[in-house]
């Protein structure tokens, strides 16, 4: 194997791959990126058997081959090679060389035939939506997916689609975010994606209003932007469901300036946040809402103005869940709707419900 690669291209590519790098695996070959000299490009490719990213770059192939070199090493050394012209080569009785300026370099390798392969399935199941569509799926719901290893379905968005329409479903356990959009689909799909894989395919997308097709295979999700492919593992198992969670009456609507309660709970989590659960107290009035939080540190009492249609309520949320939320729409006013202070919270923006957030309150001593 012999090739002449631009640096730049080789350092942005190998940073994409290097995503799915397994760490410390029992699999050696896990912790390598697969090179691939053939025909005009360079073919990079890194797994750790649960996510898998591809990616091609022109390259001047003077002799097709492959390899397996060493992840973390090439990683380190693509970075300092962004302004060279760089030739890889296959050594016959060694590992890979790397030649750049007037120096040269050779690093570990592992013999190609025991990396695994990208199976793509054609005959997948699949759908399409513009890519502003699907970042703002993944932004509105991937942050209330659980980090706990114990619940593992917890760890990925709910993807449910029915004629065209896509319901994506994340929660943790104390809060939860449901979005709807249409799509073009070529059949009913129900698939629990990791949020890991969800944050990555977003990161490869840079032109809104291109359609991005998404594959659903038996097992998997595969993605294909330009020039890079990515799968995932998908997430085994029943999936809470989460109708039976959402209120459906309400007792209390309140409508509120986004902004001003962002800024509010904001300065309001300077004091709470030594406390374990963020405690924010909300004391609801007729035209006003008190926004409180005491501790050690000290204590902030603020008054922002609301509309209210019900009764006087007190009642507490973490305040890192509520400006979670806040912090990723943009519309001017919200509707917090609310029964008791020990019932799950629904907000939405005002005249649109496509996207929901549910977040259940903190219990507190009167």
């Amino acid at each position: 194997m012999k090739l002449i690669c631009d640096g730049l291209d080789l350092s942005d590519a190998v940073l994409k791959v290097s995503k799915a790098l397994s760490v410390k695996s029992a699999n050696p070959i896990l912790e390598g990126i697969k090179i691939t000299a053939k025909g005009d490009s360079l073919t990079l490719l890194a797994t750790d058997m649960e996510l898998t990213i591809e990616k091609k770059i022109k390259a001047d192939v003077l002799m097709e081959g492959e390899t397996v070199v060493v992840g973390k090493y090439f990683v380190d050394f693509a970075k300092k090679l962004e302004k060279e012209q760089v030739e890889l080569s296959r050594l016959y009785d060694g590992g890979l060389q790397i030649k750049y300026s007037d120096s040269e370099s050779e690093l570990q390798v592992f013999p190609a035939e025991n990396f695994p392969k990208l199976e793509k399935d054609e005959d997948a199941s699949y759908f399409e939506l513009s890519q502003k569509d699907f970042k703002e799926i993944v932004e509105k719901t991937a942050f209330s997916c659980s980090t706990d290893d114990s619940r593992p379905i917890l760890k990925g968005c709910l993807f449910e689609i029915n004629d065209n329409q896509l319901i994506s479903v994340a929660l943790d356990g104390f809060r939860m975010a449901v979005i709807k959009k249409q799509v073009l689909s070529n059949q009913n799909i129900k698939a629990v994606i990791p949020a890991r894989a969800l944050n990555e395919i977003i990161r490869l997308l840079d032109k809104e209003d291109n359609i991005i097709k998404i594959c659903i295979q038996k097992n998997s999700i595969f993605v294909q932007v330009e020039n890079t492919c990515l799968m995932s593992r998908l997430i085994e198992g029943e999936f809470v469901k989460y109708n039976h969670i959402l209120p459906t009456n309400f007792e209390n609507y309140i409508t509120v300036n986004r902004q001003a309660l962002l800024t509010s709970i904001e300065r309001a989590s300077i004091v709470a946040r030594n406390d374990r659960y963020n405690v924010i107290k909300f004391d609801i009035k007729e035209e006003s809402m008190s926004i409180s939080a005491k501790s050690e540190i000290g204590e902030v009492n603020e008054n922002i103005t609301i509309m209210l249609e019900g009764k006087d309520l007190q009642i507490a949320f973490n305040g890192k869940y509520i400006s979670e939320y806040l912090k990723i729409i943009s519309d001017e006013f919200i509707n917090i709707k609310l029964n008791s202070a020990i019932d799950p919270c629904i907000i939405t923006a005002v005249n649109n419900d496509s996207y929901l957030y549910l977040v259940l309150p903190v219990r507190i001593n009167a």
